[in-house]
C-alpha cells in the first residue's frame, strides 16, 4: 500500500471553511492535479483519505495532518508541489511523508494537540499559576442522549498540561487533542477567563493550531 501523510495550514479567510467542505476541496485537488488515489470497494466508492482531527470553525492552524492512499509509489516532494498548485488561497501542503507498512492512521494516534492564542485581555503569569493550582478545574457539558439534554460536571485539569505566556496577551497551551480526550481551546480560554472574572467573548480571542503530537510527544509528520 502507498500510503502518505501530508502535513498543511489552514490560514485566514479559509478558517472560516468547514470540515466537510475541506474535504471536499481535496478531492478535487486530486482530481485536478490528477493523481492516482486510491478508491475504497464497494456500491459506493470513495477516495481513501482521513483527516487527523477536525478544526474548530473560525481556527487558523500551521499543523494539519491528512492521510492518503495512492494505487502508485509516489515521490513526497512531487505530491506536495502538484497538490499546492490545486490548492485554495491561505491552503498550503507543507510536508508529505511515505508512511510505512502497518504505521497507525493519524485519527487513531493524535492525542495532544499546541496552540496559540492572542487574547483581548491582559493576563500574566500569576493569573496562570493560580488557575493551574486549583485542585480541580471543572466545567459543564451538555449532553443529548434519547432526545433527552443531560449536564455533565467534568474536570479538565488532567487534560491541560501546560500554559505559558508568549508575548503580551499572546500564550501557549498544549492540551488533550484527539477522539479519546479531546479538550477545545475556547473551553479552557472561558474556563479561565470564568476564573478571573472576566468577560469571556469568544470571537475577540485568535486561536491557532501550532502543533499535533502523538502520546509520546512526536509530531505526526515525524514519526
Amino acid at each position: 500500500m502507498n500510503k502518505y501523510r501530508l502535513k498543511f495550514s489552514k490560514i485566514g479567510k479559509i478558517k472560516y471553511t468547514g470540515h466537510l467542505d475541506l474535504l471536499k476541496i481535496f478531492q478535487r485537488a486530486i482530481k485536478r492535479s490528477n493523481l492516482p488515489i486510491s478508491y475504497s470497494q464497494g456500491f459506493n466508492p470513495h477516495q481513501i483519505m482521513s483527516f487527523a482531527i477536525p478544526l474548530p470553525l473560525g481556527m487558523e492552524s500551521e499543523a494539519e495532518y491528512i492521510d492518503m492512499q495512492f494505487d502508485e509509489n509516489l515521490d513526497c516532494n512531487f505530491i506536495k508541489d502538484t497538490l499546492n498548485k490545486n490548492m485554495p488561497i491561505g491552503m498550503e501542503i507543507l510536508n508529505v511523508v511515505k508512511l510505512k507498512e502497518g504505521q497507525k492512521s493519524a485519527p487513531s494516534i493524535v492525542c495532544i494537540g499546541e496552540y496559540e492564542i492572542l487574547l483581548n485581555n491582559n493576563i500574566n503569569k500569576n493569573n496562570i499559576d493560580e488557575f493551574l493550582k486549583q485542585e480541580e478545574i471543572n466545567i459543564e457539558r451538555i449532553s443529548k442522549k434519547r432526545g433527552k439534554e443531560t449536564i455533565k460536571t467534568v474536570n479538565i485539569k488532567e487534560d491541560i498540561f501546560n500554559i505559558e505566556i508568549i508575548e503580551n496577551n499572546k500564550i501557549k497551551t498544549i492540551i488533550s487533542t484527539g477522539s479519546a480526550k479531546n479538550l477545545k481551546p475556547d473551553i479552557l480560554i472561558e474556563s479561565l477567563y470564568k476564573f478571573l472574572n472576566l468577560p469571556y467573548e469568544k470571537y475577540k480571542i485568535h486561536y491557532k493550531r501550532t502543533a499535533l503530537f502523538d502520546e509520546n510527544k512526536i509530531q505526526l509528520d515525524l514519526l
